[in-house]
């Protein structure tokens, strides 16, 4: 059943400003209400409570007022997500607003061009951003345009800048109008998904509130379909209570799944909602060598740390042959070098006073890959 307060934000100022107007009059009526039993005290104590009485019902008015208008105009991400209560009431009117900072669409897609590789996924988006862009020159000129779902599915292993894509097209949808805050909340099965019946649905619409206006991004979504022939997971509660949430907020947010490309068709075939709503697949390949020793290099100098001459020719033989393995992370291996990196360059200054502190030598290196 739905709740006409919460669709309508204009019915609480209505039934409040009736309430207000019949309780003022039942106050002053002189034959029934309390203004007759004013009447008998002195005149000090008549002028004090009458005035006491006008503030009281003017601050009620305020109030009601006040809540209604933060319900309607501060909700998703700007705010705690409501469930309720009256707590959600003091929360809505007295935790700070959170400010985005507003980024031109260019400077948003040449970040977006500037990370490494991912020349496919850099094409696949730029081709969204071109046909939104259009969408709202038709709209501004009275064309019809047609439905555009925001909805997508990224595929391909670990490390490959799903979750830094996601970011860049939240703040590039934001200077697009397409969002109003694009911020992203980056979830899980474990965030998402309770050990108990009922318990599941109310812990992924928390975290679909927390996403109003931005990005709901579930990695590994795949595992809320459970495994095949299995019964009594709640993963697929999950997967019901998001189906209808993006059906009831299709312009307030944008959800990107995201896993391996086999086990997310297998996602998408566990509902059968879930094909129509994402319509959209990119698939993001694997970094090669020179993408990761390009992404090392950049990771140590935003550390300030400077990189031995043909450091490539030592770290591209480590990544080949680690590729191999089936827990291989690809970027994410590159900050985990980086860090034994460091590790060995401390120890080998630590006696050495004079020693360059930004400074790796090809000795670290050659240890952080277990091979010095």
């Amino acid at each position: 059943m739905k709740n006409p307060f919460k669709d309508q934000p204009i019915l609480p100022i209505i039934v409040g400003g009736v309430a207000a107007a019949v309780i003022t009059a039942w106050i002053f009526n002189p034959q029934s209400g309390p203004a007759g039993w004013i009447k008998g005290l002195s005149p000090s104590t008549q002028a004090v409570l009458g005035g006491t009485m006008i503030v009281l019902v003017l601050a009620s008015v305020g109030l009601l007022l006040t809540i209604a208008a933060s319900v309607g105009a501060r909700t998703g991400a700007l705010q705690p997500a409501p469930t309720g209560g009256m707590s959600d009431v003091i929360k809505m009117l007295f935790a700070p607003q959170r400010t985005v900072p507003d980024t031109p669409p260019n400077k948003a897609i040449e970040d977006l061009e500037a990370m490494v590789g991912l020349v496919p996924v850099k094409r696949e988006v730029n081709g969204l951003i071109a046909r939104l862009q259009v969408e709202q020159k038709r709209r501004a000129q009275g064309l019809p345009t047609a439905a555009m779902s925001l909805h997508m599915v990224f595929t391909g292993p670990p490390g490959v800048g799903k979750t830094e894509v996601a970011r860049a097209l939240g703040q590039i949808y934001r200077s697009l109008r397409a969002l109003r805050v694009g911020h992203l909340v980056e979830v899980q099965r474990a965030d998402v998904v309770a050990g108990f019946i009922g318990q599941t649905a109310p812990k992924m619409l928390d975290k679909c509130k927390e996403a109003l206006d931005g990005i709901l991004f579930i990695d590994e979504a795949y595992t809320l379909a459970g495994t095949p022939g299995s019964s009594g997971d709640f993963g697929r509660e999950a997967i019901d209570a998001l189906l209808k949430f993006m059906e009831d907020h299709r312009d307030r947010i944008m959800v990107i799944v995201a896993g391996y490309p086999n086990e997310m068709r297998r996602f998408i075939d566990a509902n059968p909602g879930l094909a129509g709503r994402f319509t959209k697949t990119i698939d993001f390949p694997a970094y090669s060598a020179n993408n990761l020793c390009e992404i090392f290099g950049g990771m140590a100098a935003k550390q300030h740390f400077t990189l031995p001459e043909g450091f490539q020719s030592r770290v591209k033989p480590w990544i080949s042959e680690r590729s191999r393995a089936q827990d291989w992370a690809n970027a994410r291996e590159m900050r985990t070098l980086l860090e034994k990196a460091r590790e060995a360059q401390a120890m080998r200054i630590s006696v050495d006073p004079s020693a360059d502190l930004s400074r790796i030598e090809i000795a670290d290196l050659m240890r952080a890959t277990g091979r010095g």
